[in-house]
């Protein structure tokens, strides 16, 4: 690309040279003090990769170690440690780390929420420290950097606040309650009313900002979402096998897809599940799957690479209870070539149609035929290269990042 005229390059490659031609400093924060390795994190990782890809960029991550580690487990934020401020929160490690059995058994939980403020604590403390030594014109905190920053971003008006709003899921089932009242969903909302720019993931997330008292105009919708290609290289020749990936969650439904399979086996029975991802449900998806008697044509693990499973699959299920759109597990694989079951639910038909794939109501049956259906397909490949396509040209990285770009930019204009 250096050294072309503008002129000759493709519409997505200039919006992507254009956006890297002025950029004011800007903090990235991303801390989670329960880490998990999802799109949104992957997204905005990558994301921060193209910002500083410039030798003479001023901008900072500030990140928790563990989320740190995760990422470059996925092969992401690799090769920018001077662009990193890397946080370990020291209470927790130093009990846990000298203490002995015994008392991590029994005394140390009794402390556990105490150590859980002390680390909340130390985070707020290092994000008004980030701020006060990278001087950013624009703050944009992540995941709970969105509530550790906020006591560091109200001392400091002159910067400007832009948020990320990427799930429908706007109260974590993790938020603590008290009086009724959902902390972490109020401080979100405090949060949002006061920033500059949001940036919205999809139409539908902006309506449900919109319905919560947040001003609509300076919420910008993504044109795409989007995912790593350089991994995604289909199989000639694909398996029966069938996908799920995501987080062991209700609102993921991952049992859904479980109490379908003995359906599927009884007329495929060559056909493997796999079930990749943790959460709060795998106890229960692990006995599930014995109880039905088909834990042999099952696997249930955590996978850093998704896509030496996705390469070689030739279906994908998402079967998300409000929307998939724009899933980054969809999104990877599709790219791999995957046709699609998923809940018609949201604006999932942006991405899965009659050429790709089936959009189906969430119960066992409707999942088990769509997957039997698909199995079936003489056009089945066909599918899964629609799937391919249909990421190649519309949900790219340049695309989504010229548009993140112009956002950094209009916030960097607004008069304080």
């Amino acid at each position: 690309m250096p050294g072309q005229n503008r002129n000759e390059l493709g519409h997505e490659q200039v919006l992507f040279l254009m956006a890297q031609d002025e950029f004011p400093p800007i903090l990235m924060i991303m801390l989670c003090m329960r880490c998990g390795l999802g799109g949104a994190e992957k997204r905005y990782a990558r994301v921060f990769e193209m910002l500083v890809t410039r030798p003479d960029a001023r901008h900072k991550l500030l990140i928790n170690r563990s989320m740190l580690d995760l990422l470059q487990a996925a092969g992401i934020l690799l090769q920018h440690d001077s662009c990193l401020v890397v946080l370990e929160p020291p209470f927790r490690h130093y009990v846990q780390s000298w203490a002995v059995h015994w008392l991590k058994r029994r005394i140390l939980s009794f402390f556990h929420p105490v150590m859980g403020l002390l680390d909340a604590l130390w985070y707020i403390w290092q994000c008004w420290q980030a701020i006060r030594e990278c001087k950013p014109q624009i703050v944009h905190p992540l995941l709970t950097g969105v509530y550790f920053s906020l006591p560091a971003l109200l001392l400091h008006p002159e910067i400007r606040h832009v948020m990320s709003a990427y799930s429908h899921q706007f109260e974590s089932y993790r938020d603590k309650r008290i009086l009724g009242v959902s902390l972490g969903a109020t401080a979100k909302r405090y949060g949002m009313q006061r920033c500059h720019m949001i940036d919205a993931l999809s139409l539908s997330i902006r309506d449900d900002l919109i319905a919560r008292d947040i001003d609509g105009g300076k919420i910008q919708i993504a044109p795409c979402s989007f995912t790593d290609l350089s991994l995604c290289q289909p199989d000639l020749q694909k398996k029966k096998w069938v996908v799920f990936l995501g987080h062991f969650v209700d609102i993921k439904n991952p049992l859904l897809l479980a109490q379908a399979v003995p359906k599927v086996l009884a007329q495929d029975p060559d056909v493997h599940f796999y079930f990749l991802g943790e959460g709060y449900l795998q106890s229960q998806l692990e006995l599930l799957v014995q109880e039905l008697k088909v834990a042999s044509y099952v696997t249930i693990r955590f996978e850093p690479y998704p896509t030496r499973i996705l390469n070689q699959s030739s279906i994908f299920v998402s079967l998300q209870a409000e929307e998939n759109y724009p899933s980054q597990s969809l999104l990877e694989a599709m790219a791999c070539g995957n046709a699609i079951v998923a809940t018609d639910v949201g604006e999932t038909w942006r991405l899965v149609d009659e050429a790709n794939g089936f959009r189906i109501p969430p119960t066992p049956d409707a999942v088990a035929d769509a997957i039997v259906g698909l199995l079936k397909d003489p056009l089945l490949t066909q599918r899964g290269f629609v799937s391919r396509q249909r990421v190649l040209s519309e949900h790219t990285p340049e695309r989504f990042f010229a548009y993140i770009s112009t956002l950094y930019q209009a916030a960097a204009k607004i008069a304080l």
